[in-house]
């Protein structure tokens, strides 16, 4: 197979060394073209270009209110609500654009953009075609093969469609809804570097769950099993960054099935990571940032009115589960995140040579619990039990040991490859502790084998170095 540009007719054999030579071709032309414009009419393209930087600088304030991170820019694109949380921000492919280049697009790039700040899309039928591409993640060359269809074969004097794909993404990207708007807070100020929180209103995020179509169809308000009791709770989910940290909420009386679902969670808000050695201060940090996106929950200790399946229920919202990864778990109980310290577990006294111990019997293990550790705290004895000498924010809010409330994430544990190990761990206690233990592990097997393969999971024997374009 052969690949020829259709700009200056050279030929390629690889696919590859045409997509790089064409790049570089279409910019060469682009060159010759401004050149062309400069020479005929240089104070008409002045004019142009001035005009196109000042709606450049237009757009780059609206897009979002917060500083030059880009975790953070995304911000305003993924605050569209739950079902265009999907948005690819990345551009067309070339390589996609120079198959099509036998039948040019009909639509061009629009020159003067609105940048006008909506609530709303202009039409239903705009609506759909975005939300279609956002949730099929389809390419601008796809899309405009649609807006090109549509146009068509709707016999319409005025078609309500956005010119291309390019200008639909930039509409939504200036998109706002004053109830996904981004607050933003000083938290501290740390060698003349501000660091700020940015979040959205707790109980605001729990209404925006509510809103999502069959959220409430199996929605929860009591529980037959006790022993499991997280009625009408908050759940916080939780993935570590670099430079914030993103929190995400979703409501525990939605069914574990349901939570799997992207549109059953909200995303909270922005921690700040501090940059220092001091540990006290990095801590005191993020718990001063968790209490003031939790501080709904101590403000509605008598509860709250919410709509739900079409009447008004009364809730006390609360933190039932966050899940989170170990060293997230730690900065969450305030325990020593070193896998040297004594005692390593953030929900367990069990000693560091104890850990792997599956003789230890259930009187071995003391759980720790928000009364011990605060009276640690407060006699000065933190070291006794490796926990940070930073007040714990957990401790004064109601109806929650953060110890045994912090579960693993489990995902996580796979990304690392920590599964395999737990299995092991399972089977060998299973083997040691029970006269049908070999039954036992059997089970396990069968059960593991039942489990489908994931068909788009990519699996590489090889790390991805290995891997050629």
């Amino acid at each position: 197979m052969s690949f020829k540009c259709p700009l200056c007719m050279r030929i390629f054999s690889q696919r590859f060394a045409y997509t790089q030579h064409a790049q570089k071709c279409l910019k060469n032309v682009e060159v010759e073209v401004e050149e062309d414009d400069d020479n005929n009419d240089s104070e008409k393209y002045s004019s142009e270009m001035d005009t196109r930087s000042n709606l450049s600088s237009e757009y780059e304030n609206d897009k979002v209110e917060v500083d030059d991170d880009n975790d953070v820019q995304n911000m305003s694109f993924d605050s569209i609500g739950s079902a265009i949380s999907e948005m690819s921000l990345e551009d067309s492919n070339f390589e996609n654009i120079l198959d099509s280049s036998e039948e040019p697009e009909i639509f061009e790039e629009p020159k003067n953009l609105n940048t006008k700040t909506c609530t709303e899309f202009p039409n239903d039928a705009y609506k759909d075609l975005m939300l279609l591409v956002t949730k099929y993640k389809i390419n601008n060359k796809g899309g405009n093969e649609i807006i090109r269809f549509f146009n068509k074969h709707s016999n319409l004097t005025e078609s309500p469609l956005p010119k291309n794909i390019e200008q639909g993404r930039a509409f939504m990207n200036n998109m706002k809804f004053s109830n996904l708007e981004f607050s933003k807070v000083l938290i501290t100020t740390h060698e003349d570097k501000d660091y700020f929180l940015y979040y959205q209103n707790l109980i605001q995020c729990i209404k925006n769950i509510l809103t999502v179509p069959d959220i409430t169809q199996n929605f929860a308000l009591s529980y037959k099993n006790y022993e499991y009791n997280r009625e009408n709770a908050t759940t916080t989910d939780t993935l570590g960054k670099s430079q914030l940290h993103p929190i995400y909420i979703t409501l525990d009386n939605i069914p574990i099935w349901r939570h799997n679902k992207q549109d059953a969670k909200q995303l909270l808000g922005y921690l700040p990571i501090l940059e220092a050695a001091n540990k006290d201060l990095v801590c005191d940090t993020f718990h001063k940032s968790l209490r003031h996106l939790l501080e709904p929950i101590i403000l509605l200790k008598d509860g709250i009115d919410l709509f739900i399946n079409n009447e008004n229920t009364w809730f006390y919202p609360r933190v039932s589960t966050i899940i989170a990864d170990w060293p997230e778990a730690a900065s969450f109980c305030l325990v020593y995140k070193s896998s040297n310290s004594n005692l390593p577990c953030h929900s367990c006294l069990v000693k560091r040579e104890n850990l792997a111990n599956i003789d230890l019997s259930v009187n071995d293990v003391i759980l720790r619990t928000y009364d011990e550790m605060r009276k640690h705290f407060e006699n000065d004895t933190q070291r006794s039990v490796c926990i940070e000498s930073v007040h714990n924010f957990f401790w004064d809010l109601p109806n929650i040991n953060i110890y045994l409330a912090t579960v693993p994430d489990r995902m996580h544990h796979l990304d690392l490859g920590l599964f395999r190990y737990q299995i092991i761990f399972t089977c060998d206690i299973l083997k040691s502790q029970h006269v049908n233990g070999n039954k036992l592990v059997e089970e396990v097997d069968r059960r593991l084998a039942a489990i489908p393969r994931f068909p788009a999971l990519k699996f590489f024997p090889m790390d991805c170095s290995q891997l050629q374009d």
